[in-house]
């Protein structure tokens, strides 16, 4: 059986725990988004002050910030990024953001670190693999590597489309197809989650 057939067959049998709700989900990513954005401006912010940075590399990345934060400004997530990428000072800055963003995801969710970002500890979910079990340092890697083409103008959009229509109607996403994972619920584990008792 075909790794793809496997997985259909997966989403009509009965798991062993309960589907995260989709909303969870995403209210989750929003919050680890958030985040990573402010760490990275204050590491770097830290940096500067240290003079270890140029204040005109200090403007640049405040740019970039700005790109992600504001979607109708300059093209803002559409092209934003692709059209800020015009030196190698941008290229680094783009590469340490995504590395930043992406070794967030990866350790945290791999089941020795508890399979959950801040996010996902609010909401009350956590990344397993299909039997339940937390995922290794390697499961992570790939399931998260779809989190980095998001970040990519123009593919990203494609690909976002894709994910907001496995939630809707599967309650997964293109990085869980990829490495065979699912998000569950931990009922009563989580801030919001106490709010939406299981059924």
């Amino acid at each position: 059986m075909s790794r793809t057939a496997k997985y259909r067959s997966g989403l009509k049998s009965k798991s062993s725990f309960v589907k995260a709700n989709p909303l969870f989900r995403v209210g989750a990513y929003i919050i680890d988004a958030v985040l990573i954005r402010f760490a990275f401006e204050f590491i770097f912010f830290l940096m500067g002050l240290g003079g270890l940075l140029s204040e005109s590399l200090m403007g640049n990345i405040n740019s970039y910030l700005g790109y992600g934060l504001a979607p109708f400004r300059g093209g803002g997530l559409l092209l934003g990024q692709l059209f800020f990428i015009n030196t190698l000072d941008d290229l680094m800055i783009h590469i340490s953001y995504s590395a930043l963003f992406l070794a967030y995801f990866v350790a945290l969710e791999s089941g020795e670190l508890g399979g959950q970002t801040i996010g996902k500890k609010i909401f009350g979910i956590k990344t397993v693999d299909r039997s339940g079990s937390g995922i290794s340092l390697k499961v992570s890697t790939l399931r998260n590597s779809t989190k980095y083409l998001l970040r990519v103008p123009i593919l990203g959009v494609f690909l976002g489309v894709a994910d907001f229509i496995l939630l809707v109607f599967y309650s997964t996403r293109s990085g869980d197809m990829l490495a065979d994972t699912e998000v569950s619920s931990i009922s009563g584990r989580g801030i919001v989650s106490r709010l939406h008792p299981e059924r």
